[in-house]
């Protein structure tokens, strides 16, 4: 029986719902095994005191004592240190594991549950849970069989192996299945990967369900960050009351026992390891329930069933999903070109197979053979030849679909396309666009730019019809805003002259920032709305600029404002008379001029401190994600004596 948490009061945009909650199991990937605390996450230390490691397996470290020994037992007793030993005993020293987490982390949880009685094969047999957690599926797959099955059956063969030298928990299950085998699977569907800072993902974590019972929509009202438990704490120091609480009926006495266990034992939870804050997104009344998002939600329909099933078997009936006629996002995301002007007469779709093929060639071609230059090559290619243009009517029935900028197929080509761009400029850039290189570096940065700030306007376009893609769109809004910074700051190094240019302000914007401050709707539909007048404003003085000599980009008259792509278009900013008159005008000067670079300059400043506008709502004002886009205004800040700090920063409500 699904469970399900609700607000237990009516609770308002940006506040948290749930207290940090501690792990039950936690592992890093592999590759931060060497370089990342096993117990607590944080990054090792490189000056004295150095980092500590187990003695035994010599394949965990950790940052300091503390976390040696509050981690050593789950270490050892749990079979983690003996799978390493085995893992390993036949490899060279230089040899690292790959794809060990989930094993490692299954070992730990188990340990974890049995020190707890909160293993129990009627839970299992009648619920499909143990200790609280969803084990639904296992053996469906098993059943199925295929890489998954395999996946199962091998890993749980070394947990067996790593758990031989201790006394095993007795539980029978039914059909065959073993308690590694179900442990494993709860891991598989039931952990979350875990990322502190910007960058790549640490690990993965699993929690018990004061976490796990949120459950998935693709519309979500609530998102979740991740904390770090504050150095050498004795106890759970956070006691603050859930705002979320579980509801559901027929639910096995076993999975509100987890529940009960969890909500009065916070001090006997994993001590170090990372913690989780569920945090509202929209206002939330009392009774409604609370969903957070498993997965991307810039998708089309299928394309997240299909992801939902692959990884948690089961079919998302969420508002966004059951909705009928579509919601405007997944009929942008999905539509043909020509739709756009005639919605009612719907053009039925063909050859996006083809297109997804092409794109996941080039993606591939850019992260493992190493080739940005062949990866944008093909990318563009495709959109100059399906991206809609100054097509005739005869070439336009001709062709099966046309792609147009909002379209996911696009959204995942801009993603790629700024990354790849941005990694060709690195590579050519050695001496600020001096050089004998200059004329490349330049052109790839600007290209880098164009398509980082492309994709933050359509995640924006998105975002003023469903406010849940705020979450995308702040990390978006954070890369355009980077991108642009480096460019301006290249050229000649002149960033101190242009900040002077950047000046803006946001009157509508309080002066207040707590940490549970709760904001009014109306005065966050009022501030988006400024930041996307200005991100407009500014966008019809420097996107020409962006994309003169690329065929592809200049296809795009604006890329904040979308209205001129049909009447199906849903239209929040209303452009005045010589706006429009300047989004008609697609002309840019080749040359980079001063004006250009304090415009591109104020984009840039605007693009990041919507984005930590975004960020505090979303996660928080101590996210990496607020933090960085504050330090980069920051270092702005010093750059110039000129600006006031009050002319670009925004504080929170």
């Amino acid at each position: 029986m699904a469970m399900e948490m609700r607000a237990r009061e009516s609770v308002g945009m940006s506040e948290d719902l749930t207290r940090a909650i501690s792990p039950y199991a936690t592992a890093l990937h592999d590759a931060f095994l060497h370089s990342h605390c096993s117990s607590c996450f944080r990054k090792l230390p490189s000056q004295p005191p150095y980092a500590m490691s187990c003695m035994l397996c010599c394949s965990v470290q950790y940052c300091c004592s503390d976390c040696l020994s509050s981690d050593r037992e789950m270490h050892s007793s749990s079979g983690e240190c003996c799978f390493f030993a085995d893992h390993l005993k036949k490899a060279s020293p230089s040899y690292i594991t790959e794809g060990t987490s989930d094993v490692r982390a299954s070992l730990r949880l188990l340990y974890f549950l049995e020190m707890h009685g909160l293993v129990s094969s009627d839970s299992i047999n009648r619920s499909s849970r143990i200790g609280g957690l969803s084990t639904i599926g296992i053996r469906e797959i098993l059943e199925v069989g295929g890489e998954v099955a395999e996946r199962i059956l091998k890993g749980s063969m070394l947990m067996s192996s790593a758990r031989k030298m201790r006394t095993q928990t007795s539980v029978v299950f039914s059909n065959g299945l073993t308690i590694e085998i179900v442990t494993l699977w709860v891991v598989m569907i039931n952990s979350v990967e875990v990322q502190i800072g910007d960058g790549w993902d640490l690990g993965i974590a699993v929690y018990g369900p004061s976490f796990s019972w949120f459950n998935h929509s693709c519309f979500p009202n609530a998102s979740f960050r991740f904390v770090l438990a504050p150095p050498n704490e004795d106890s759970v120091s956070d006691k603050s009351e859930y705002r979320a609480v579980p509801a559901s009926k027929g639910v096995a006495q076993d999975a509100w026992h987890a529940w009960q266990f969890e909500e009065g034992s916070a001090h006997a939870l994993g001590k170090y390891g990372p913690r989780v804050v569920v945090r509202c997104i929209k206002p939330i009344n009392k009774g409604d329930e609370v969903c957070i998002t498993y997965i991307d939600l810039l998708q089309t329909r299928e394309a997240r069933h299909s992801d939902l099933w692959s990884k948690y078997k089961f079919i998302c009936s969420c508002e966004r999903c059951t909705a009928s006629p579509e919601s405007y996002v997944d009929f942008i995301l999905n539509c043909d070109f020509r739709n756009l002007s005639s919605p009612e007469n719907a053009f039925i779709s063909r050859g996006i197979e083809d297109f997804d093929d092409i794109l996941q060639q080039a993606i591939s071609e850019y992260s493992l053979g190493d080739d940005p230059k062949a990866c944008c090559t093909m990318i563009e290619s495709l959109l100059s030849e399906n991206l809609m243009g100054d097509l005739q009517q005869v070439e336009l029935s001709r062709k099966r679909h046309i792609l147009h900028p909002l379209h996911h197929i696009c959204l995942r080509a801009y993603m790629t396309l700024a990354s790849a761009y941005r990694f060709r400029a690195l590579e050519s850039d050695t001496d600020g666009f001096k050089g004998e290189n200059s004329a490349v570096s330049f052109k790839m940065t600007k290209a880098a730019v164009a398509y980082s700030f492309l994709l933050a306007g359509a995640t924006h376009h998105l975002f003023l019809s469903e406010r849940s893609f705020m979450t995308p769109l702040a990390h978006f809004l954070l890369s355009a805003g980077r991108s642009m910074l480096g460019f301006v700051e290249c050229v000649k190094g002149e960033r101190r002259k242009n900040v002077s240019q950047a000046k803006f302000s946001f009157a509508s914007c309080s002066a207040s920032s707590g940490t549970r401050d709760s904001m009014q709707y109306h005065q966050f539909r009022s501030t988006c709305e400024e930041f996307g007048k200005r991100m407009l404003s500014l966008s019809l003085q420097c996107w020409p600029f962006l994309v003169q000599s690329s065929p592809c980009l200049e296809k795009i008259k604006n890329p904040i404002d979308f209205s001129w792509l049909g009447t199906a278009i849903f239209q929040s900013l209303h452009l005045s008379v010589v706006d429009s008159a300047n989004l008609s005008c697609t002309d840019g000067l080749e040359i980079f001029t001063e004006e250009q670079k304090g415009c591109i300059l104020s984009l840039a400043i605007c693009c990041i401190t919507f984005c930590e506008y975004l960020a505090n709502i979303c996660y928080g004002p101590q996210h990496y994600l607020a933090n960085h886009a504050k330090d980069l205004l920051e270092d702005l800040l010093e750059v110039s004596d000129m600006l006031p700090w009050q002319c670009f920063h925004l504080r929170f409500m």
